[in-house]
Formats: structure tokens, sequence, C-alpha cells
């Protein structure tokens, strides 16, 4: 099983794997470490529904932010969102231990490069993307409940990881917002910062997250050794940066930063359609 599942998650595609066992712990582990977009246990591995398996893959198997067709995320790739007021933040929502080392050591930097309105904004930014998390990122969801079969759909954290370039001293904010919304997700960061005179470069290491102070060429040729599955940045890039991402299979993401949590998360995270057949003989529904 452990050879076959490297097999796999060793090819630079990603978009459809197939098991056949009764092994339920054979099961387990495939669904755990299984690396693609539609995955399929003890049935065929074609013929993708909408809703019941929502269809796109993984890494060189896409292109984007990977929204899948048919999905709960696509119509929200077609529109560009943004911010007019911040919704107050959910009473209940509690970050993890990396998100707050994270935040606490941010705020450390209201008076010296953030305002105060700044801290408020970054705190209410976590509450916001922990409440989108746990109700909604951190579930697997099977809106079709099928009888005799699972359609699960479910979010994964990106495997390398989500790369941030921030070029403007302006856009620390933002940037530091996408560097809560990667660790809400489990998803690694790494922030490379155009100036070394930015304040944030003393938050390396902090919460897990790698800064690199370089300038274009060094972080082109950050992007062409593709140590990372996105990109997201904040403002307008010099166009090596977006020939290097697309010469290296790495999407871009532009949009700009909110602090919707539902909005945000879903560009952090791997999209992923589990569909497994829970009957083996014939119709599992009982005449009377």
């Amino acid at each position: 099983m452990a050879d076959a599942i490297e097999i796999v998650n060793d090819s630079e595609l990603g978009l459809t794997s197939g098991l056949h066992t009764l092994d339920e712990r054979e099961i387990a582990i495939w669904r755990d470490k299984i690396e693609v977009g539609n995955a399929y246990i003890n049935r065929g591995t074609t013929g993708a529904i909408v809703q019941r398996q929502p269809f796109g893959g993984w890494k060189k198997s896409v292109f984007g932010a990977g929204s899948k067709a048919g999905g709960p995320n696509y119509v929200l790739s077609l529109g560009r969102w943004t911010a007019k007021a911040n919704p107050p933040t959910m009473p209940t929502a509690e970050w993890s231990s990396a998100v707050d080392e994270l935040l606490q050591n941010a705020l450390a930097l209201v008076g010296v490069e953030l305002s105060e309105a700044d801290g408020e904004l970054l705190r209410h930014t976590a509450g916001r993307y922990a409440h989108a998390w746990r109700t909604h990122f951190s579930l697997e969801h099977d809106p079709s409940g099928i009888l005799g079969e699972t359609n699960v759909f479910r979010y994964r954290p990106l495997k390398k990881g989500m790369l941030l370039r921030l070029e403007k001293q302006g856009n620390t904010v933002k940037a530091l917002q996408a560097a809560i919304a990667a660790q809400t997700c489990g998803t690694a960061v790494q922030l490379s910062v155009s100036s070394s005179a930015q304040a944030i470069t003393q938050l390396d290491k902090v919460g897990g997250m790698q800064v690199f102070v370089e300038g274009e060429e060094g972080f082109v040729g950050r992007l062409k050794s593709a140590t990372a599955d996105r990109l997201r940045v904040f403002s307008e890039m010099p166009r090596a940066v977006p020939v290097a991402a697309i010469e290296a299979h790495i999407p871009l993401v532009e949009e700009p930063v909110v602090s919707n949590g539902r909005l945000e998360l879903r560009y952090y995270l791997h999209e992923q359609a589990l569909s497994e057949t829970t009957h083996r003989y014939g119709n599992v529904v009982t005449k009377k």
C-alpha cells in the first residue's frame, strides 16, 4: 500500500486515482495520503457528476486557484471580491497556537509599522478565519447523501505551502492577513520581502513562517525552483514575476485580501472529492 501511494504521489500530475480493497485499514491510509483532486474507492474512476464529485486535479493537472468545476467554490472564482466593511468577529472563534504566536508578534509592530486600527483588523481577521475553518473548511461535506455511497468534498493543506511576496511597505497588513490565513489552514508560509528595512522581517520563524529578504532577481529565482504550490501577491508585480510563475506552474493569486474567511481561506487549500461505494452486492434498498 505504501509503495503504491508513493508511486501515485510522485507523479507530476494529480487528476484522479482509484483503490479497490475490502480492508478498512487500507482505505483509511489511502484516504489520508493520496494526492489527487478526485479519488475513488471501490468504484470506477470516470464519469464525475456535478456536486457529487466536483471535478479538478492537483499539481500539473490544474492551473489557477484550483476551484473544482461543479463544486461550492467555482462560482466564487468567477468574481472579484472586496471588503466594504468588516463584519463582527465571531465571539466563539478560537485560533490555533501557530496563529496566536504569529498574531501576538505581529501586534508587537503596532506603533512601529502598524497602527492601532491595523492591529484591530488583524485580531478581527484571525477570528473570522478561525470561524470559517471550524464551520466549513475543516469539515467533510457530502451534500448529495446518496444511499449506498459517500461523495465527500473536503479541503487539504497545500503540500509545498503558500509563497507570499511583499513589494511595498504599505501592504504589510495584507501580507500578515494572508500569513494568518495560511496558518489557520495548516499550510506552510514563505514570505519574500523586497526590502530589509521592513519591520516585518522580525517575524522570521514566528508561527513557522519563513521570511526572506530579496530583490526581484532573487525572488524570480525562488519561483523557478518551484518551492511553493501557489503565489499570493498584494500589488502589481514586475513582468518577470508572472512569467516565472507560469514557467514553474505556480498559480498566481492577485485577488484583494479580505477578512471574510469563507472567501479568503480557499486560496490556501487543495479541494478534493473522495467517492466510495459502501455496499458490495446489488441494490441496497430492502423491499417490503
